[in-house]
């Protein structure tokens, strides 16, 4: 039996999971590491303590699964959105913290970054509008780091550094991180010089762009081999971006499915057979990689982390009796929602903490809660939160129809599809069957089906698809909850639109 190492590396925390050619899972460890809010609309993160975590959960991973090393035949990654890594000649990082993909501390210099930009022709070569994800940062730091930043030599995503402290001979992009980056071609996913321009970076700081999953980029080194366990023949595979990994491991690949991938963003894929671009510029067009078709890609900047912030921020007595009862914190908070009902009791929550990714992209949005009254429990305050991150994937949902045609089915992965609760509210906001496939954490199984690629045991990612994905559960709508939860939109709509327009500005 040969075995699979895949890696989840998310904003929040890492997994290490080891799985069997077929997908089945053996052993998986987590850890959790922080973020760093330096500054008002700041996220920092330290690469080491993330690199700590993940060695650790690799190691104990394989400790756990007593499994014969020497049978893990390949490792791959999977990683957060763009979190850049920003390394000397030296190959080490020039500032003290990595610069999180949810940092807003270009917003203000962002007016005056747009006036130099040709947005048609942007959107014409990237197909996104210039400033959809954090990269202006590059432009930030060139102003007001400019020592430091005359010692950067590379730009790295987590995806090419980790590869790199893994073996891998050089830097490797996925065509997802490389989008990422807001530099490459729509066409052919290369780096375009007139992309470039608008950042002050040369191709020669960006790493190479490799467009197959799971190409082998080296094998695990000596010295990751006595960290982790891992053996010196394990092959070092190319993964992707975590929202790809998630559209292989749940088998994405048919036109019309919709995936929601509900991490610490709240992101959406919807596969489709067009390279149409959205004139308004909400919506992001690239390849679906590994499947030959193309992707419409929308995140929101606080997904399931909207949740988290809950969690932390009012519910320290939840966390302290699910610790007494060994219960997962979340369980306990759903299950309190559940005492509100659809519409929470007309309470309404905006859930964009860091940021509009959505209709109107607006960097300056925060959260919110509307309708509170003397009579406002914390069931309500809950069902809220939860109703309001599903609002924000229906109202995407929505934009994807009105382009590029009818959501045949839909999929959902992330911490949310361990939440019966929570997957039931998805089918009848979304009004559409929910569908769960066996294996939850999809990061980690895309991640390891790269990494079966590279080492030979399928042909290619549909080979992949059909030896280890299957889909084991199906939330159905319940009509009677339609109308409730139609007005409770309708609600959340207005709160949006005038937030956006009137608060948030």
């Amino acid at each position: 039996m040969k075995y699979l190492m895949g890696v989840d590396e998310g904003t929040t925390g890492c997994k290490a999971i080891l799985f069997t050619d077929e997908g089945t899972q053996i052993a998986s460890t987590a850890r959790e590491y922080p973020s760093y809010y330096p500054n008002p609309g700041w996220v920092e993160q330290d690469i080491y303590e993330i690199k700590k975590a993940v060695f650790e959960c690799i190691e104990e991973t394989i400790v756990k699964s007593n499994v014969n090393p020497s049978d893990i035949v390949g490792i791959s990654h999977s990683n957060q959105g763009i979190t850049m890594v920003l390394l000397d000649e030296n190959e080490q990082p020039v500032f003290e913290h990595t610069i999180g993909w949810q940092d807003l501390r270009y917003v203000d210099i962002l007016p005056e970054l747009m006036k130099e930009v040709d947005q048609e022709e942007y959107l014409k070569i990237s197909g996104m509008q210039y400033g959809t994800y954090n990269i202006p940062v590059l432009r930030w730091l060139q102003i007001n780091e400019k020592e430091k930043w005359s010692k950067v030599k590379r730009i790295c995503s987590h995806q090419d550094w980790f590869l790199r402290q893994y073996g891998a001979d050089g830097y490797y992009i996925d065509e997802g991180c490389a989008n990422f980056l807001s530099m490459v071609r729509m066409s052919d996913n290369e780096w375009d010089e007139r992309l470039l321009k608008y950042y002050n970076v040369t191709e020669d700081m960006l790493p190479k762009v490799v467009h197959i999953p799971g190409t082998v980029v080296g094998n695990v080194s000596e010295e990751v081999s006595k960290a982790t366990g891992l053996p010196v023949t394990c092959k070092v595979c190319l993964g992707n971006l975590d929202a790809n990994s998630c559209a292989i491991g749940s088998g994405a690949d048919e036109i019309g499915t919709q995936l929601l991938i509900m991490g610490t963003a709240g992101v959406s894929i919807f596969v489709t057979d067009k390279d149409k671009l959205d004139p308004n510029g909400r919506i992001t067009v690239r390849t679906n990689p590994g499947f030959g078709n193309w992707q419409n890609y929308i995140m929101t900047n606080t997904g399931a982390s909207a949740f988290r912030w809950f969690r932390d921020a009012i519910c320290s007595m939840e966390v302290a009796t699910s610790k007494l009862m060994g219960m997962d914190p979340y369980d306990i908070i759903t299950t309190i929602a559940s005492h509100s009902k659809p519409g929470a009791n007309g309470v309404t929550a905006l859930t964009c903490i860091q940021g509009s990714h959505t209709r109107k992209k607006n960097e300056k949005a925060r959260g919110s809660f509307f309708g509170i009254n003397l009579g406002t429990t914390k069931a309500d305050l809950a069902e809220s939160i939860l109703e309001g991150i599903c609002f924000e994937m229906k109202d995407i949902m929505a934009m994807n129809q009105e382009l590029s045609g009818e959501v045949t089915h839909v999929r959902l992965c992330g911490g949310v599809a361990k939440s019966p609760m929570w997957c039931q509210m998805f089918a009848d906001i979304l009004e559409r069957p929910v569908e769960l496939t066996k294996v939850s954490e999809l990061g980690a199984l895309g991640a390891a089906m790269c990494a079966g690629i590279g080492a030979g045991l399928y042909k290619d990612c549909e080979d992949a698809v059909k030896r280890c994905v299957k889909i084991t559960e199906i939330y159905k709508p319940d009509n009677n909850k339609k109308n409730d939860y139609n007005d409770a939109f309708n609600v959340w709509e207005k709160y949006y639109r005038i937030a956006n327009e009137s608060i948030y500005v």
